[in-house]
């Protein structure tokens, strides 16, 4: 991934472009710059602090984030309202990659004559497309497989080796001959606009007549999996290795922390958070809590949680 150089100028051009007020601490020149974490400090950074505490910067040479300016020996503090979102902003700035100008498909890639493609959208080698609707603006790496039925909205990212409309496994025994009859998933899987779908994604489609549906603006991390008929709503944030059962019920701005379970048919409410690990064997009908353990219960009310981004009022 590009994480080239750019100026102290170029960021301050950028806070005004992206209409960020923003004033200026203790500027001196430190040369090219580039965007690092404060996991992996390095000279020349630019970083971002949030609250009023005083980090321990391993170098001076950096520029800094902050909504509280302090005293120090930093080359230069830039102050600015939410310096996460103002940090987040610029690197969209600098890095995001360029829209489509036009639909591209790879050559190795498989569509089906059927197939609804979007203008601008980019469909990656040995991707899969049966007779579905890929709206604009999408991209869909390598060995992508969106099956037949399904709709995919606007700007939708889709990461290698994910499949939206995957077929559920429903059966029962035959109580005369002993045989396992396997009921025919034949629903449907919608993906609403602006959503990011990770590696080794899985998005069962409805069993019979039930569509499972996300909400537009969800995220989705790699290795997780959403059974059948699932509704998702807005924004919902599901981290790695998330597994929810068929039929789940999940409210706008929910957050699913890494390896989490729901058993099936689970209604979380607007705002829940499920720690991780947590495996949810009944209703969460209050916003907003979070939820941990094995059987989950309610740990926490407070209406903001650490590693959680805050709910807009």
């Amino acid at each position: 991934m590009n994480n080239g150089n750019f100026s102290l100028d170029g960021v301050l051009a950028a806070l005004d472009t992206l209409d960020l007020p923003f004033i200026v601490h203790a500027r001196r020149d430190v040369g090219p710059l580039h965007f690092c974490s404060m996991f992996a400090q390095e000279p020349h950074g630019l970083y971002f602090k949030e609250g009023d505490g005083d980090p321990d910067f391993a170098h001076d040479d950096i520029v800094v984030l902050t909504s509280h300016a302090t005293a120090g020996d930093i080359a230069c503090q830039i102050e600015v309202s939410h310096p996460q979102r103002a940090f987040y902003l610029l690197m969209r700035h600098f890095f995001a990659a360029p829209a489509a100008a036009a639909t591209a498909i790879h050559a190795t890639a498989v569509i089906d004559p059927g197939a609804r493609i979007g203008a601008g959208t980019v469909i990656g080698p040995y991707c899969v497309i049966g007779n579905c609707t890929v709206g604009s603006g999408c991209h869909l790496d390598s060995h992508v497989v969106i099956k037949d039925g399904c709709v995919i909205g606007d700007r939708v990212t889709m990461e290698s080796h994910s499949t939206v409309g995957a077929t559920g496994v429903a059966w029962v025994w035959d109580p005369q001959s002993g045989e396992r009859i396997v009921q025919p998933q034949i629903g449907g899987a919608r993906i609403g606009n602006d959503c990011f779908i990770g590696t080794d994604v899985t998005v069962v489609r409805g069993s019979v007549n039930e569509v499972t549906s996300l909400g537009d603006g969800c995220v989705v991390a790699h290795g997780t999996k959403i059974g059948h008929g699932c509704v998702i709503g807005a924004h919902v944030h599901f981290a790695n290795n998330v597994s929810i059962a068929g039929n789940c019920r999940l409210g706008d701005r929910a957050f699913l922390s890494s390896a989490s379970v729901l058993r099936p048919r689970i209604a979380l409410a607007r705002g829940v958070v499920v720690g991780a690990g947590a495996v949810v064997t009944r209703n969460v009908d209050l916003e907003g809590v979070v939820v941990s353990g094995v059987p989950a219960r309610v740990m926490d009310t407070k209406p903001s949680h650490s590693g959680v981004p805050k709910l807009p009022s």
